[in-house]
């Protein structure tokens, strides 16, 4: 776009010659499209156009150096000359007209900053004879032009002078090319003028005497032959310069020569950014009598012309907006002497002046959707700093209260200064529309409320709503200063968001709740405070405190009680009560400032361990005050008493008429408890006894009402049922009688049989205390069965006068070994009893007799038999051991369960033939269950407890402790001839069996033969065969069944079961073998496979090299390839470019004979070796595990050298030249032509590394799977499935990866060398590698190595499991198998 100044070129006519070609020469101007190499980047710049005023006869050439501002006009850019002497004139004549125009020539030379040309015009007469006469022969006259040339124009000083017919177009066309050149040499000369008198004023800025007003002329100079150019970017440059020169001596306080600020004269505080001409700046700036304030608006104004100019709209408004706010903070500085109304009306006024200038700016279609946004967004801004100035202003005017400006919380760019409340300023503003709206408060709120609109409208079309929605606030906090509460209620209620409150919500907000409290609407008054008071973060402590004591009234003052789901209270960790009775503790952190006092805080707490229905538990606390920061709160009931572990789901706080309800959802806090039985419940203990139960129910040191009743649950959360009962009712028991306090109760309950040897029972109580009803619930391992089996026969004498026999046998019938102390009949102690005691613990299915002589055959006996198992003795030292820990670090309070919880362990983990063999408990460690056992308490309960464990695993436990329990029974008596059962298994208990023969001996006493049917039942076990034998037995007979387990892991013993054939043609069980206990111990393991299920294990490891086969190909290349030019993406690139994506599966077939020959081969004799070298327990230690491995990888590794010598030249021949490629066609041509080549031995080649590496990888590979396997399954997040195969597998990869590494690099390197290898074994090859390549080229090839080895051992291992699986759920199955 063109500048608005204009050029001039001076024209000196002595001869007349103007009016004969002005026409002409007007008609040609401006000069258009030049071409001009200045500026500040130097470059070739395209001018459209050069606007000129022509000036005839008008100055005389001066040589002033610099032309100021104002001054163009009056000195030209360029001088021209006209000319005219004709032919036929005297000689002195000529000379002396030749002379004048020599001396102007001479005088514009020397005019820097303009050029100059002579134009000759040739005479009418003289033009007419050269166009009459012909040529003349031999004439070598020189013309006028010609003569003026040589005395004016030198060689530097070329197109100087130029000749002119007006009646040629030619002529004129050669005439308007030199103004062109010497208008632009003119330009160039002006400039460099200028830049070097810049450079001399800059150069002496820190000298005495410097003068910016000077510097800042020249540079505007400059400006103004810019703007003439055309180039307003080239002039905003120089403005920018002088604007950062001006701060940089404003912040060395060296503007000495602004005599004062300024800005105190009448209508400056309402001016035009833009209007230049209100005041002489130029002059003034010239003469130094400018002041600061009108400096920065000429200078401000002249940036903003030259950016509307340029259309730059979006670095006009950011400029406006950092240009007002540093004036009126520089305006508010001490010394300005301005008031601050004036300073307000003056960023008002300006605010309105920017606004009304970014309205009249027209944008393309293009720029609306961008710089349209932005200016809206702009003025918005403007209007808001000048709706915040009418704060400021309204205040001083007394239209507005004082405090109006603390109130406001509007952001703006412009900040205000503080007020004091009794500031009495009457402002003098010459600004018609302020001085009318201060004039009344009609008035100020109609221009305050049409800021506000107009500012919430721009922020509307700039897509900012938030900032909007804080104007229309502005708008409602002006109602409220007026008291027009309903009128800010309609404006506020849709600003406030009904979800989550922002920073600019918050102040909305505020002023809301004002007005609610105002119209008395306290129930939506109190949601505000609460919404203010969880946002308090955005607050200051003042509004915050004030919003406090409002909450604290409102609670009590709403109408009717709430509930409401709030954020005001959090809820930290929870830990068990160990001081008081059945609670917890809660952390409740408030984010209210100031202490609250809730009538009562209840916890909801949900039993997150039971498989009952759900359970709930509320517990309680009265009159707690809740500090402003973090509370403990202890919280219990006498009512519940259920030890176990809970979840804490919810907090409620009554807080006056409020009811809060806290749900426990923080990530970060523990919620679950773990708590233990009330130490005022009472305590119900189980008795078994065959064919009754008898419960024990014990007071504490409180009594219990009569009348209390209890129902037992089995552990499917069936009630217990009394078949024998009539009515139907179940297991139910009730205690008639009152228990006094530290006494007990006694209670029978018949039982028929059909319950299970042990399990869980749930107990559920309801009683009541002092007329309060309260209730137990706990859960007992109860055992029905006993573990003795007692039986008695009579084998009558054969004479008529001899003495019967009464023979009394005890079985064994369960895994916990016993040992008798007693066995009497009639109350009759036997002569064999004594021996009992000193036969030791009777093991699974052994048992003790007792004969008697009797004289008469009674119809039943007495049986009164003492005795004690290895788990009641373990039990009981545990229990004495506990108590004694307990109470010395203080957990007393869960005695009960590390009781329980030890004693489960014990019965899950124990070895029951070795802890009698070297008499102390063996068993698994107990040092982990400290974790488990302390996994829902407070720290300071957690180290006790692992202080406690680490003391009991250094108990040392007697089995040979008395504990002795009775056993009670009538056993009817009949001349029967019983089958003794002996049960046995071919395999040792704890050995790896892949299939047992269970041997079952029946014997019988007497004569009379007896028709019996024994059967075998198990779940975990089937029967290869007949399930049922029937045999007619005669003194004894011996039946075998094969078994073959279903599935891998500890199994338990078959149940057998023998039934007599009686005469009524039915059949009667004489005997029951029962395993079924989930107490027990299980006696069977089984974790090997077949050999024939490796051969599997080759087609998925053939499978997985599928997807793995590009990437070994990859470490191929890698471990080939010598120094450092071979990189992973080089060898990418490569393959790609020379054979396509199918490089990547060179040599497949190989990949997959080595598989099927290697891996087949290794994992068959690990799985072999493994089964082996077990210990007759079964167990495995990780040496011996090793060893297997790495005799396995030797196997292996000889098996699949062949294959693998194929595979690495297969998949490195792309890499060679065409001439040493072997072009192996598949992986058996290969073998064929090694052994022809090379000899059969050229097959083994490298087998030396390749076997180290294979035992490596087997070894670690395999016994790294098995130890991480396991070492995961000891911790409570792995349990066997896809997950810890996936897991173990991946670990194994790694580990595996970079112990084979070095001897991968090393094998590779042989098999690819061929028969001119300069490895002579593995050793030098380590060496020489190392030595030439450094130690990192025996790890080249890991990442791509382990990126296949991860895969690779993750799908072969999850495939192994998969298969084992499938052997053990479908390989026996399809034996023809019959069940009975």
């Amino acid at each position: 776009m063109l500048g608005t100044d204009k050029l001039k070129f001076s024209i000196t006519d002595e001869f007349g010659l103007w009016p004969r070609i002005e026409k002409e020469f007007t008609s040609r101007l401006p000069l258009r499209n030049l071409i001009w190499k200045g500026g500040i980047t130097q470059t070739a710049q395209f001018v459209s156009q050069l606007a000129v005023e022509i000036a005839v006869n008008q100055e005389s050439i001066s040589s002033e150096e610099i032309v100021l501002p104002g001054q163009q006009q009056s000195h030209a850019l360029l001088h021209i000359c006209l000319v005219t002497i004709g032919e036929h004139e005297s000689d002195t004549h000529k000379a002396e007209a030749r002379g004048r125009v020599k001396a102007w020539a001479l005088k514009a030379a020397q005019h820097k900053g303009a050029s100059w040309l002579v134009v000759f015009v040739p005479s009418t007469n003289e033009t007419t004879q050269r166009a009459s006469a012909g040529p003349k022969f031999l004439n070598m006259r020189a013309t006028i032009y010609d003569r003026l040339r040589s005395d004016i124009q030198s060689r530097k000083d070329a197109n100087h002078v130029v000749q002119l017919r007006p009646e040629a177009i030619d002529s004129w066309n050669s005439l308007f090319l030199a103004v062109r050149e010497r208008a632009v040499q003119g330009l160039e000369d002006r400039v460099m003028t200028l830049g070097e008198e810049i450079r001399r004023l800059d150069a002496n800025r820190m000298l005495p005497g410097w003068n910016y007003c000077r510097f800042f002329m020249v540079k505007e100079t400059l400006v103004s032959l810019y703007r003439a150019l055309g180039l307003n970017d080239e002039a905003l440059a120089q403005y920018d310069e002088l604007e950062a020169a001006f701060f940089q001596l404003l912040d060395a306080r060296q503007l000495a020569w602004f005599s004062k600020f300024g800005g105190g004269a009448d209508g400056d505080d309402f001016t035009d950014i833009l209007n230049l001409s209100k005041k002489p700046y130029r002059r003034q700036i010239a003469d130094n009598t400018i002041s600061m304030f009108d400096f920065r608006l000429y200078l401000f104004g002249q940036q903003s012309r030259l950016l509307i100019e340029m259309r730059q709209f979006e670095e006009f408004v950011v400029r406006a907006q950092r240009f007002v706010a540093t004036l009126s903070l520089a305006m508010r500085e001490p010394g300005t002497g301005l008031s601050a109304a004036f300073v307000a009306a003056w960023s008002y006024s300006t605010c309105q002046n920017i606004v009304e200038i970014c309205e009249g700016v027209q944008l393309a279609q293009a720029d609306r959707s961008g710089a349209g946004r932005v200016l809206a967004a702009a003025k918005a801004e403007f209007l808001t700093s000048a709706r915040q100035q009418l704060d400021l202003l309204g205040t001083l005017a007394r239209r507005l209260p004082p405090t109006y400006l603390r109130r406001s919380n509007t952001h703006t760019r412009v900040t205000t200064p503080e007020l004091s409340d009794d500031a009495n300023i009457e402002p003098n503003v010459t600004n018609p529309v302020l001085a009318e709206a201060l004039g009344s408060d009609e008035r100020f709120d109609q221009v305050y409320v049409r800021t506000c609109e107009q500012a919430t409208q721009y922020y509307l079309e700039s897509g900012r709503r938030r900032f909007a929605q804080v104007l229309q606030g502005d708008i409602a906090q002006l109602h409220i200063c007026r008291r027009r509460w309903s009128d800010a209620v309609r404006i506020l209620r849709p600003l406030v968001p009904a979800d989550s409150l922002h920073v600019m919500d918050v102040h909305l907000a505020e002023r809301l709740a004002v007005c609610e409290r105002e119209l008395g609407h306290k129930d939506a008054c109190l949601d505000l405070v609460l919404r203010l008071v969880e946002n308090s973060q955005f607050l200051d402590a003042q509004s915050c405190a004030q919003h406090a004591a409002m909450l604290e009234e409102l609670v009590n003052e709403v109408p009717a009680a709430r509930q409401i789901q709030s954020k005001l209270f959090r809820a930290g960790d929870v830990a068990a009560d160990d001081e008081a009775g059945f609670g917890v503790v809660v952390d409740i952190r408030s984010r209210v400032p100031r202490t609250l006092r809730a009538k009562r805080i209840e916890a909801l707490l949900v039993a997150g361990n039971r498989d009952v229905q759900q359970l709930e538990v509320t517990m309680d606390a009265d009159d707690v005050e809740l500090s402003s920061d973090l509370t403990r709160v202890r919280l219990g009931t006498d009512v519940v008493s259920c030890p176990g572990r809970f979840e804490v789901q919810s907090l409620r706080i009554f807080i006056g008429h409020i009811e809060f309800i806290v749900p426990v959802s923080n990530p970060n806090a523990r919620r679950f408890v773990r708590l233990n039985a009330h130490p005022a419940s009472p305590r119900i203990t189980f008795y078994p006894e065959p064919k009754r139960l008898r419960v024990k129910v014990a007071a504490s040191n409180v009594p219990i009402d009569a009348g209390m009743r209890i129902w037992l649950h089995d552990a499917n959360s069936h009630l217990l049922q009394n078949r024998s009962s009539d009515d139907g009712t179940g297991m139910t028991l009730t205690v008639a009688d009152a228990v006094a306090a530290d006494s007990h109760a006694m209670l029978e309950v018949a039982l028929d049989g059909t319950q299970p040897a042990s399990g869980e029972v749930s107990v559920y109580a309801e009683y009541s205390v002092d007329g309060e009803l309260r209730m137990l619930l706990d859960t007992e391992l109860v055992e029905f069965v006993p573990p003795l089996r007692l039986s008695a026969h009579i084998e009558q004498g054969q004479q008529p006068d001899s003495a019967s026999i009464l023979q009394v046998r005890a079985q064994c019938c369960a895994l916990d070994p016993v040992r008798l102390h007693t066995l009497c009949t009639d109350g009759k102690a036997d002569a064999d009893s004594a021996q009992l005691s000193g036969r030791g613990f009777l093991l699974f299915a052994e048992t003790a007799t007792v004969v008697q002589a009797i004289d008469t055959v009674p119809s039943s006996v007495d049986v009164h038999v003492e005795f004690s198992s290895l788990l009641d003795v373990l039990q009981a030292q545990i229990n004495d051991y506990v108590c004694s820990l307990a109470a010395e670090h203080k957990l007393s309070r869960h005695t009960r369960y590390l009781q329980r919880l030890i004693m489960a362990h014990v019965r899950q983990t124990i070895d029951a033939p070795a802890t009698l063999r070297e008499s102390r408990l063996v068993c698994e460690p107990f040092a982990p269950l400290w974790s488990l056992a302390s996994q829902d308490c407070s720290q300071e309960v957690r180290a006790a407890m692992r202080r406690l464990f680490h003391k009991l695993s250094g108990q040392s436990l007697d089995t040979n402790r008395s504990c002795q329990r009775s056993l009670d029974m009538t056993l009817e008596l009949a001349l029967v001839t019983p089958a003794y059962v002996t049960v046995s298994l071919d395999s040792r208990f704890c050995r790896a069996f892949e299939a047992a023969s269970l041997r079952v001996r029946l014997q019988l006493d007497g004569t009379s033969g007896k028709r019996l049917s024994v059967m075998v039942v198990s779940s975990e076990c089937m029967v290869a065969g007949a399930a049922a034998q029937e045999v007619s037995v005669r003194g004894s007979v011996e039946l075998h069944f094969s078994i073959v387990p279903l599935a891998t892991g500890y199994l338990p013993l078959p149940e057998v079961i023998c039934h007599e054939y009686t005469d009524d043609l039915c059949w009667t069980r004489l005997h029951t073998m029962l395993c079924d206990s989930p107490s027990s111990l299980c006696v069977l393991q089984n974790d090997s496979l077949p050999v024939i299920c490796s051969v599997p294990v080759g087609f998925a490891a053939c499978a997985a090299n599928f997807f793995t086969h590009p990437l070994d190909l990859l470490k191929v290349r890698l471990q080939t390839t010598k120094g450092a030019n071979g990189g992973l993406t080089t060898v990418v690139r490569s393959i790609i470019s020379q054979q396509g994506v199918l490089g990547f599966y060179n040599g497949i077939s190989a990949a997959v004979l080595r598989q099927m020959t290697y891996s087949m081969a290794r994992f068959a004799t690990y799985e072999e070796l493994k089964k082996q070298m077990s210990s007759p327990d079964g167990s495995l230690p990780f040496y011996r595990m090793a060893v297997a491995g790495i005799t396995a990888g030797a196997v292996g590794g000889i098996c699949g050298t062949p294959a693998d010598i194929v595979l690495v030249r297969l998949q490195n021949d792309g890499s060679l030249p065409a001439a040493q490629r072997r072009n192996y066609k598949n992986a058996f041509d290969g073998l064929f032509r090694i052994a022809r080549a090379e000899g059969p031995l050229g097959l083994f080649k490298g087998a030396v590394p390749n076997v180290s590496r294979a035992m490596l990888m087997t070894g670690a590979q395999l016994c790294s799977y098995d130890g991480f396997k396991q070492l995961l399954l000891s911790t409570p997040y792995f349990s066997e499935g896809l997950l810890l195969h996936f897991s173990a597998s991946f670990l194994s990869g790694f580990v595996s990866t970079t112990i084979t590494s070095p001897f991968d690099v090393v094998k590779t390197r042989v098999m690819n060398a061929g028969s001119n290898s300069p490895y002579r074994n593995l050793f030098q090859a380590m060496v020489l590698i190392t030595k030439e390549e450094g130690i990192r080229a025996l790890y080249k090839g890991w990442t791509p190595s382990f990126v296949r080895m991860a895969p690779q051992t993750i799908l072969t291992f999850i495939f192994l499991e998969q298969f084992r699986n499938f052997y053990w759920n479908r390989y026996s199955i399809r034996k023809q198998v019959r069940f009975e």
